[in-house]
């Protein structure tokens, strides 16, 4: 081959410097702009609930929240925290339950609206910690 015969052949390697750059440039939009996106997202909390479980009356145990923040179990008052007596009671209540039950069955937690999120952490944790599965109760005739 001659030199002159190299200009005329068509050139096969592709030239992804172009490509890098791009790529480049993409990743400083997306890592500048991941932060900020993620500060400004909001949750509205669904009015909705999932009311097709067969679970029947009887057979769950009610654990209810009060505006003020006094916890109840089935219509039973424990108290306004969850510490010492009060964390006793509740887990006595909820270990009685436990106790004449066959199978593993959910609590119903029901809280006021006006509650206060700090008010209704402690329960679903002591729940938690005594291997008992939840469902969070809302009013589904106020759904949207």
């Amino acid at each position: 081959m001659t030199p002159s015969s190299w200009d005329d052949d068509a050139m096969s390697d592709i030239n992804v410097t172009p490509f890098v750059d791009v790529l480049l440039v993409l990743l400083v939009i997306f890592m500048i702009t991941a932060p900020i996106i993620t500060q400004m997202v909001q949750v509205d909390l669904p009015n909705d609930s999932y009311n097709k479980d067969g679970a029947s009356i009887d057979k769950t145990l009610r654990v209810v929240i009060d505006q003020s923040g006094l916890v109840y179990v089935n219509d039973q008052q424990i108290g306004s925290e969850l510490t010492g007596v009060n964390l006793a009671k509740f887990q006595q209540h909820v270990q009685k339950w436990l106790d004449t039950k066959p199978q593993s069955l959910f609590v119903d937690v029901a809280a006021d609206e006006n509650v206060r999120y700090g008010a209704i952490v402690p329960v679903i944790v002591r729940l938690k910690e005594m291997n008992v599965g939840l469902n969070l109760i809302i009013d589904p005739s106020r759904a949207p």
